[in-house]
């Protein structure tokens, strides 16, 4: 369904702004349950007697369910409309990690993480398309930065904050505090959550052949998932095995813990950097391109670093990863053809193709490590972002909207969407 032609009744002031929140601290809640069952692998496996295959199953099979149902979770927004989609799938990763503290075997446990990985699949495409949709033509990649930024900050207190909850309860009391939090933000999301006044068909129409073609169909859309693939697999793997090299390595247990910190932290200042210069100054296309190289050269630094500066290209490695995913994100809602409606659609199907990589990547590398060594296998990895990224050469991307920010006279705010 087209946006109506006649102007829709200017939004209050700062309520665009307020919607991100909305969002950013969905992302957080979603990525703290994500990563914060990780703090209680230990006891975990003690208490039902897992191998460490098991244990890293856990982790892969969270991933799986989070890959494979990004584009239903668009077909779900279309159909839904975003509000109800957002809270669902929010509601569903509580659940999953809810149900996982009760768990009294490992193949419980593995149902219940696929069950939170399932609705953190769902709201991660729908969260990009919601901040989309109220951004789209002004500061549209500041603020899918501050959004991405917010994925990276739960990371980080999955990792930490929840280590010391764990530490000082149990490893279920830890998960059950996450998905009470997750459940908060998913009543957050169906309580004040809305979409932008005149855009009736973002609170659901029906699903149509054409609206699946114009999503799914988009050759733009799939040239800037495959050109991500690299840089995103690279990272999941350069940020879950940084740790354990560098422990090979005899690097101290401090700058190794601080390696592990910056990779997931670093983001922060990363993604918001990105969405700034892509709002005022380069065009994303050059922004994601430089992004993945660079991402490319810290990686291929990480061998050559040594006690002393171990630290630093995980800190690029995590400034670099969401800088790039930052203005990647702003691709469906800034090319200019695909509806409001679809655009959760068009994430997901980007999110899915580059989730080729996350699954691929790590896996190559342990491989490699093996036959050839770490040092190769960190080549490898930074071989894969820059080679990738040439991918979205071959798209075209819409004309950058920082052209509508140097002004703020241009239009109102409540025309943002």
């Amino acid at each position: 369904m087209p946006e109506p032609s006649h102007p829709a009744e200017p939004e209050r002031p700062g309520t665009s702004w307020r919607m991100l929140a909305i969002v950013s601290a969905g992302f957080i809640a979603m990525t703290v349950n994500w990563f914060n069952i990780s703090t209680g692998f230990g006891e975990i496996a003690d208490e039902l007697h897992l191998t460490v295959p098991e244990v890293a199953f856990l982790i892969s099979i969270f991933v799986a369910a989070y890959g494979v149902l990004h584009i239903p979770g668009g077909f779900l927004a279309t159909r839904w409309g975003l509000r109800r989609t957002l809270a669902a799938g929010l509601a569903l990763e509580a659940a999953g990690s809810l149900l996982s503290a009760t768990a009294g075997s490992f193949w419980q446990l593995v149902l219940w993480r696929a069950v939170a990985g399932a609705g953190a699949s769902v709201f991660a495409a729908v969260g990009i398309a919601a901040v989309s949709v109220w951004f789209r033509k002004r500061h549209h990649a500041l603020a899918l930065g501050i959004s991405s930024a917010a994925f990276s900050a739960g990371t980080a207190l999955g990792l930490y904050l929840w280590a010391d909850i764990t530490n000082a309860t149990s490893w279920r009391t830890s998960v059950l505090v996450g998905g009470l939090l997750c459940l908060a933000a998913s009543a957050i999301s169906a309580v004040f959550f809305r979409v932008p006044r005149g855009i009736d068909s973002l609170s659901g129409v029906r699903l149509t052949s054409h609206a699946i073609k114009e999503s799914l169909g988009n050759r733009h859309v799939w040239f800037f998932g495959i050109a991500f693939l690299g840089a995103y697999g690279a990272y999941l793997a350069a940020s879950q095995l940084i740790s354990a090299y560098g422990t090979g390595r005899g690097i101290s247990s401090g700058e190794v813990g601080a390696a592990a910190l910056l990779v997931g932290i670093a983001g922060v200042p990363g993604s918001i950097l990105a969405g700034w210069l892509g709002d005022r100054f380069v065009s994303p296309r050059t922004l994601f391109v430089v992004g993945a190289l660079l991402e490319a050269g810290f990686l291929a630094a990480v061998p050559l670093s040594s006690s002393g500066t171990f630290w630093l290209p995980a800190l690029g490695i995590g400034f670099m990863f969401n800088f790039t995913f930052a203005v990647w994100q702003t691709v469906p809602g800034g090319t200019g053809t695909i509806a409001p409606e679809n655009i959760g659609t068009a994430i997901g199907l980007m999110l899915s193709v580059s989730a080729v990589g996350g699954f691929v990547l790590p896996w190559a590398f342990g491989l490699i490590v093996d036959g050839a060594g770490y040092s190769s296998a960190w080549l490898f990895l930074a071989a894969s972002s820059a080679i990738a990224v040439a991918a979205c050469l071959f798209a075209r991307t819409a004309p950058s909207v920082r052209r509508t920010a140097q002004s703020p006279h241009s239009e109102s705010e409540g025309n943002e969407a």
